[in-house]
């Protein structure tokens, strides 16, 4: 399965809020064996967000969308998601009483807009929000998948965590698992050209070079079933770079 993440947002364009959603997203996707090919970050603006809504679905089969599920008027992931997938906006109840609960909880009043949360796409796996108003979503038609989750990390980590991890798991049957081989003393591309056959040789697993201040990394990638078949695939990998490298 291929997958694809776009965050939602124009504060993230403007450099005001760090994009921690993605590096977490890319790490537990590749983890469940997701192939994350694309990111994209865009603003709140319904055109943009459409076409690349549009260009996400027409290369990958798994969207993951952060952002824009709040109350207010440019709040349109969620809109734009159900569009795309030709689906309706439908009454949750569930949705608007865990709203409810959330706001009596924290002694706050409910506004007239936060009613829009509760308007979840027709036939939608809801995610419900422990830690916030808006609820997630997945939506599914054709083969193309599109989750939905709230942008502040403390909302959409633990959402992802306990719910759409165990949703996407049914959804492929592999897992990534990865082993880091860190090399001091030698360069990125003197260390490529001493291990460039097993790279250019390497399928599963594969093996990419990363520099970094002071060392090198080698990170060797193995897909299976599950994490123990990984793990022997891994461990060959591993001696031969670290018989060559000495």
């Amino acid at each position: 399965m291929t997958g694809e993440i776009l965050c939602v947002g124009t504060e993230l364009l403007l450099g005001d809020i760090i994009n921690t959603n993605a590096a977490f997203l890319a790490r537990e996707l590749a983890a469940l064996g997701i192939s994350v090919y694309h990111q994209t970050v865009v603003g709140d603006n319904g055109g943009r967000l459409r076409e690349a809504v549009s260009l996400a679905l027409s290369r990958s089969d798994l969207l993951v969308m952060t952002g824009g599920l709040g109350p207010t008027y440019d709040d349109i992931t969620k809109e734009t998601a159900a569009q795309a997938l030709g689906k309706k906006l439908v009454w949750n109840q569930q949705a608007y009483d865990r709203m409810e609960a959330y706001f009596l909880r924290t002694g706050r009043v409910m506004s007239e807009n936060n009613r829009k949360q509760a308007l979840m796409p027709e036939g939608a796996v809801v995610f419900q929000n422990e830690n916030g108003t808006a609820p997630g979503a997945a939506l599914e038609t054709d083969g193309k998948i599109i989750v939905l989750l709230p942008g502040p990390p403390s909302e959409m980590e633990p959402m992802f965590c306990d719910q759409v991890r165990h949703y996407l798991e049914g959804k492929t049957g592999q897992t990534f698992f990865s082993r880091t081989v860190h090399l001091f003393g030698i360069g990125e591309s003197a260390a490529e050209e001493q291990l460039r056959d097993l790279m250019e040789s390497s399928g599963n697993p594969t093996i990419a070079p990363y520099a970094k201040t002071g060392e090198v990394l080698l990170r060797v990638t193995a897909a299976a079933p599950d994490r123990e078949q990984a793990l022997r695939l891994l461990a060959p990998a591993v001696e031969k770079i670290q018989k060559r490298l000495g």
